[in-house]
């Protein structure tokens, strides 16, 4: 995943305009402090669709009527704007093509625009991302929930108060749903899983607990016939008794079921004529025949979605190998000139101008089919689960004419004028009756059915190899954070750096793991300069890791809150209280966090942007000429982002 931020532009009501300039990799801003710094992440985060606006008030949002970020993803161009909370904090949306220059957005670019609510732009910007899991409910009495772009947030975000502290890594985790959600949905973010993988997971869950109730039902019939048999036989001794037969006391319930449909002395034309029952008879078979077309409906749909899938998947990847030829092919001149007359030769021209709209036109194309490449895996099981409740209803209404077709077309009644026969003939009915609606309907086909469905999906479940990856990530970010450990600023105490981080277990918790096998955790540590290069560490390892994962959704973007703050105070009245010590720490620590950055877009050919904010000019560290590259604003002297 390709993406940065090329620009943060703030706009008064008057149309007047603040543009703080980004690129890929290191930028930095730089000034004194109460210049607007810190308030940068606060507007990004803004922009990204908080709930909340924690904009520090006073001279920004005062000056602010209209916020927005110039987002670059996968080489579109993306417009994301939010009013002041003030006025509503409604947001804008829109995708303009890669040329796009960020100095010519006006506030007139917003006039002729209908605002949107936060959730739907939410949705646009995880969409353009690449977020598309719906739903991960996947335990009991979960409702509907969906991998969210403001769970990302906490992976790219280290505020100034974060940024040095033993307490908390990551960016909001006081809030223990928010923490749960962000751990939770980290194979997402990672491109692990996909939205198939949950439902797959849903399905399981479902047919688990239908595995569940079917056993407990099986379980309770085997209990309930010794107690039905012991009722059930003094009916049929008293009622063979009345009619002078002898009745054999050894029958198993099963036999005694059969014996009560095959009765003597029994009237079969009498309740044939019934008009009643018959006419309940054909409309349940009615009732039936509507399902069974309801279901073939469905599975029409099914085979529709899942033609659709392949299809726009196969157009999507054969448009895409065309885009590639049309880009080797690329006009680069505008005029062709004969090199033996000298004349203009127009028809190449021509071919040019062709190429160019065949070009516009594929570009156009490849858009409109990105909507049939979408994952219909939910869809999928959304009508798999209808089919199931299709299969209950028709079993209960076929169970249904059964018992008519027993009671009524099959069963004899007793044609006797002495009531006592009647009475007894009645009580062995009802019975029968309370049987036959459903007590023992468990099956033992239908339990194995069940079985082996879920056998089939856990194997599909298991390709994922979640734990595995998830044990390979966990092994990466350690690897990695030892390795950048090596130049970040460590107490003797904890060196050689052993850093771990517990991704496996969904703890999240990071510590140092002593020769002796004691884990130190970060809140057990000494030493604001331990706690800043754990942090530092640890997110640029994030950084390194995600941009690795060819599926990941993630925006390859950190920001990171007055990283020297530990060793240099934020007023330069104090400079003289620096010691050569700390300039050396935070020489090394800008030096890691530029080798790194570098290093990842060589590594995996996508450089990532990191922006950072500090009161620390560069001009006392070695790397200073690097620094000043990196600089994107300075605001020192009455500079200030407002």
């Amino acid at each position: 995943m390709k993406s940065y931020i090329k620009a943060i532009i703030i706009f008064n009501k008057n149309g007047e305009k603040r543009l703080v300039p980004l690129k890929q990799g290191v930028n930095i801003i730089t000034g004194e402090s109460k210049t607007g710094k810190s308030a940068l992440v606060e507007i990004i985060d803004y922009c990204l669709c908080s709930a909340r606006c924690t904009i520090p008030k006073g001279k920004i949002t005062d000056f602010s009527y209209i916020y927005s970020l110039i987002m670059n993803i996968n080489d579109d161009i993306y417009i994301i704007a939010r009013r002041s909370w003030e006025t509503g904090g409604k947001m804008y949306f829109s995708k303009e093509n890669i040329d796009f220059d960020e100095n010519t957005l006006s506030l007139n670019y917003f006039t002729s625009k209908n605002g949107s609510n936060c959730k739907d732009v939410q949705l646009e910007l995880e969409s353009a991302l690449g977020l598309s899991v719906t739903n991960l409910a996947t335990g009991e009495n979960l409702k509907n929930k969906k991998a969210s772009l403001r769970n990302m947030v906490s992976y790219l975000f280290q505020h100034q108060n974060l940024i040095a502290s033993k307490f908390a890594l990551f960016y909001r985790f006081s809030d223990y749903y928010k923490r749960k959600d962000v751990i939770d949905q980290f194979p997402v973010f990672a491109g692990i899983v996909n939205q198939e993988y949950y439902s797959d997971l849903i399905t399981v869950s479902d047919l688990e607990k239908k595995l569940k109730q079917q056993i407990k039902k099986q379980d309770d019939d085997i209990k309930s016939k010794g107690y039905i048999r012991e009722n059930l036989l003094p009916l049929f001794e008293d009622y063979y008794a009345l009619l002078g037969l002898e009745f054999n006391k050894e029958l198993k319930l099963e036999e005694l079921l059969i014996t009560a449909s095959n009765l003597p002395e029994f009237d079969e034309k009498k309740l044939i004529n019934n008009e009643t029952i018959i006419e309940r008879y054909n409309n349940l078979n009615k009732q039936l025949e509507e399902l069974e077309n309801k279901e073939r409906n469905i599975i029409l749909t099914k085979k529709k979605i899942e033609k659709t899938s392949v299809t726009g998947n196969d157009l999507n990847d054969e448009l895409k190998k065309l885009e590639q030829k049309t880009n080797i092919a690329s006009v680069e001149v505008s005029k062709y000139i004969c090199p033996i007359c000298g004349q203009n030769c127009e028809e190449i021209s021509k071919k040019d101008f062709e190429i160019q709209k065949a070009t516009e036109w594929l570009k156009k194309e490849l858009v409109v089919t990105k909507k049939y490449t979408v994952d219909f895996s939910e869809d999928i099981r959304k009508l798999n689960r209808e089919l199931s409740k299709i299969k209950t209803e028709k079993e209960t209404i076929r169970d249904q004419l059964d018992t008519i077709e027993k009671k009524y077309f099959t069963l004899k009644e007793v044609i006797s004028t002495k009531e006592k026969v009647d009475y007894a003939k009645t009580r062995i009915k009802l019975h029968v009756e309370m049987i036959d609606s459903g007590i023992f309907k468990t099956k033992a086909e239908d339990l194995k059915q069940i079985r082996e469905q879920i056998s089939e999906i856990r194997k599909k479940i298991q390709q994922f190899k979640v734990k595995e990856k998830l044990n390979e990530a966990q092994s990466f970010l350690s690897k990695n954070m030892n390795s950048l450990a090596k130049t970040l600023d460590f107490e003797d105490e904890f060196l050689p750096a052993n850093l771990r981080f517990d991704l496996v277990d969904g703890t999240f918790d990071m510590y140092q793991k002593q020769r002796n096998g004691e884990k130190i955790h970060l809140y057990e540590m000494g030493s604001g300069a331990n706690w800043v290069s754990c942090h530092i560490a640890l997110f640029l390892s994030f950084l390194r890791y995600f941009a690795t994962q060819d599926n990941s959704p993630m925006p390859l973007i950190m920001f990171f809150d007055q990283p020297s703050q530990v060793y240099f105070p934020q007023s330069d009245d104090n400079l003289d209280k620096v010691t050569q010590k700390d300039i050396e720490a935070v020489d090394n620590m800008y030096t890691t966090i530029f080798n790194e950055i570098n290093s990842i877009g060589e590594d995996t050919g996508i450089l990532p942007q990191i922006i950072i904010v500090d009161h620390v000019d560069g001009k006392k560290l070695l790397c200073k000429e690097e620094f000043e590259k990196y600089v994107r604003c300075e605001w020192r002297n009455g500079e200030a982002l407002i």
